[in-house]
């Protein structure tokens, strides 16, 4: 089952239960050339960071807590919902390893220590634990969270080198963007309210819809939950496809959020923190194109080489032509905002209640950064080069020294992710919050019945 999140690339893949031991080096090898001077990459992850992080900082019991939901002390085996979660993990020799559940948090940390995993996936609730699923000949998923992985690659308009980290910071408020959008959409189009938006540690953004109303979508429903809030590309035209008149959640979400940005991020230049998309001829012609007519394009790439205006008066001027003399294309404006500005959501991974989702928490290796939880209302001024690697991490703990003897503080209150860590816990606790009036509610029913 592929995961959501970046490519990796290809992995040898191994069940957790056939108990593969990891390769060692043999002691008549020969020797290895010395390796190349480090990265600023590699600077900020290694073996040894990725230890200390795992070691000290990693938020096991809270992990454990969302992964169960509350469910961990619960008597009845069925009812404790963390040992029936997989989890996934990729080493750093691409070693793929599904079907990994664990009883409690201790053991989940020790599997961390002794396997280093440089990716940590999240997958569904199943009817039995996982390592054990050979063992049924029934084994399916009983809960899944609903889940949107949107990454900057699917952003095909966008004329930068996304490999480059500083060019993904820069086009991060197209990220923020797709979280104000879609979680308006997500409270209220559905009345979700559990909403847990995680930072890739690169360039993306995933969204993990917690209520227990959610998990327990089934895939037709979560379809059908994906197609509502991603519009279709049109491959002919290169356009997201609108209908005009909108639905009332696109017209809101296009008046109140993606034609502002429009104007003045999309428009802007790149001197002023915007993209420029009408100030160098390329992307001229790249947005013409959308009309699917060569005389309005002829005519505008001609008067905007020989007159040099801003952006946004140049698609002032566009537009105008439009309603007067292309009046067939009006409403073509409409979706050439829509597909600048409109969330790119990777449907096949909210469709499926199987597909697994990179965790929060874990780090992205090719950058050192955790992926931390962005609160939606704040993602606007999330700044991604801020986020603690594993480097910084360890940097802090070093300057703060070891706690004292009888000190309960724990390490990760003396780093940067002590306010990430916050933000978690607070988001557990609305979770379990839910959970308990959930089955207030279902213990009411039966008893009314």
């Amino acid at each position: 089952m592929a995961t959501g999140g970046e490519s990796e690339g290809k992995k040898r893949r191994i069940n957790a239960d056939e108990d593969e031991e990891m390769p060692e080096a043999s002691a008549a090898a020969a020797p290895r050339p010395l390796p190349a001077p480090p990265s600023a990459a590699h600077e900020q992850f290694s073996p040894e960071l990725l230890r200390l992080y795992y070691d000290r900082l990693f938020p096991v019991v809270q992990m454990c807590r969302w992964l169960s939901y509350g469910t961990q002390n619960e008597e009845a085996a069925g009812a404790n919902l963390l040992h029936k979660r997989e989890l996934s993990f990729t080493t750093g020799d691409d070693v793929y390893i599904r079907y990994l559940s664990y009883e409690e948090p201790a053991a989940f940390k020790k599997d961390l220590l002794s396997k280093l995993p440089h990716k940590i996936d999240i997958g569904a609730i199943f009817s039995a634990a996982p390592r054990d699923h050979k063992k049924f000949k029934l084994f399916e998923p009983h809960q899944r969270e609903f889940i949107i992985d949107i990454d900057l690659t699917d952003y095909d308009f966008l004329d930068v080198d996304v490999k480059r980290l500083e060019t993904c910071d820069r086009c991060w408020p197209l990220m923020a963007l797709a979280s104000r959008v879609l979680t308006a959409a997500l409270r209220e189009d559905f009345g979700f309210e559990q909403l847990l938006w995680v930072y890739s540690g690169r360039r993306g953004i995933h969204c993990w819809v917690c209520d227990p109303r959610a998990r327990k979508m089934s895939n037709e429903v979560r379809s059908a939950v994906a197609d509502y809030l991603g519009p279709q590309l049109n491959a002919a035209t290169g356009r997201l496809k609108v209908s005009i008149p909108m639905h009332p959640f696109l017209r809101s979400a296009y008046d109140n959020e993606l034609l502002p940005f429009f104007r003045e991020k999309i428009l802007a230049s790149e001197a002023s923190g915007g993209f420029g998309m009408l100030d160098v001829p390329a992307r001229q012609a790249k947005l013409l194109d959308m009309f699917g007519d060569e005389e309005l394009k002829e005519e505008f790439l001609d008067l905007w080489a020989r007159k040099d205006e801003p952006g946004l008066k140049r698609w002032q001027g566009l537009t105008g032509k439009v309603e007067t003399k292309f009046k067939k294309h009006v409403s073509t404006i409409v979706e050439i905002v829509f597909t600048y500005t409109y969330p790119r959501l990777d449907v096949n991974v909210s469709k499926g209640m199987n597909h697994l989702l990179k965790s929060p928490w874990c780090v992205h290796p090719k950058t050192g950064r955790v992926c931390v939880p962005v609160e939606p209302e704040q993602a606007s001024t999330f700044d991604p080069s801020s986020v603690p690697t594993l480097r910084t991490c360890a940097d802090q703990l070093d300057a703060a020294g070891r706690a004292k003897e009888g000190e309960t503080r724990p390490d990760i209150s003396r780093t940067q992710l002590a306010q990430y860590e916050a933000a978690f816990d607070n988001f557990l606790k609305r979770c379990e919050s839910a959970q308990r009036q959930e089955r207030a509610r279902a213990k009411t029913s039966s008893l009314d019945f």
